[in-house]
């Protein structure tokens, strides 16, 4: 049975063989609340102790939550983990949340999450359009800027898809380069996008169609509603914190 608030599946992504997998996301939620706690379970299972940040075993994980792609305010964000280059002394397991509307939508085409490893012979893009995900060839794209490369994209695969990809930097190992999706969100923490320069994969492109079950909608809703009357009595028009009290919950 399909869980609510998760749909239930995990990319598995081998850039070196090319081979693409599904994962059942219940392994993990089951015991981690949310895609932070899953995408540490992961690392720790996976990824070897004391390895560089670029090393083809370092995974690069990208984890939703399970009000991801909700009505929850502020829940459209996602998070990237794994060993950072940016991360000093020495590199070591962070992470970085993101938001926008990257998170939604890979929810929307079937996935919670996606884990990355392995390196790819040549620069490659993950294009993942309702449950099914393949390697493109991304020479064409190599070399060009965050913004040229989702514009690249959009005209490729007709205007549909949400994008995260890297620049210059990333491709030239920039430590604290970063993973860009649309004009203002991005993956600042740790340098990830040196991880994705490293494994050569310049883009992950998502487009889909589907939606996020709800166990009771309609009092999810009025939850929903409660949090934004919260939010919304304790700012000012300004931003500034008031002391009035929040209406209760219905």
């Amino acid at each position: 049975m399909e869980p609510y608030g998760w749909v239930g599946r995990i990319l598995r992504v081998d850039l070196t063989s090319r081979r693409i997998a599904e994962d059942d996301t219940r392994k993990y939620a089951n015991d981690f609340v949310g895609g932070r706690g899953a995408a540490a379970r992961i690392a720790w299972e996976e990824i070897p102790p004391g390895i560089d940040a670029f090393d083809p075993e370092n995974r690069l994980i990208i984890m939703t939550g399970p009000i991801t792609g909700t009505l929850a305010p502020t829940s459209g964000r996602f998070e990237v983990c794994g060993v950072a280059p940016q991360a000093y002394p020495r590199p070591h397991y962070t992470r970085s949340c993101v938001g926008g509307h990257w998170g939604p939508e890979l929810k929307y085409a079937g996935y919670d999450g996606i884990v990355v490893k392995g390196r790819a012979e040549s620069p490659v893009c993950l294009w993942i359009n309702d449950r099914q995900a393949s390697l493109v060839d991304a020479g064409n794209l190599w070399g060009l800027d965050v913004f040229a490369t989702q514009r690249k994209l959009l005209e490729t695969y007709n205007g549909k898809p949400q994008v995260m990809c890297i620049g210059p930097a990333g491709e030239k190992l920039v430590r604290i380069a970063v993973i860009q999706s649309g004009i203002e969100n991005a993956a600042g923490q740790g340098g990830f996008g040196a991880v994705m320069g490293f494994k050569r994969l310049k883009a992950i492109a998502v487009r889909g169609t589907g939606a996020v079950r709800i166990a009771d909608p309609e009092r999810f809703v009025e939850v929903c509603r409660h949090v934004r009357r919260v939010a919304h009595a304790r700012l000012s028009a300004c931003g500034a914190v008031q002391e009035q009290e929040a209406p209760p919950l219905p």
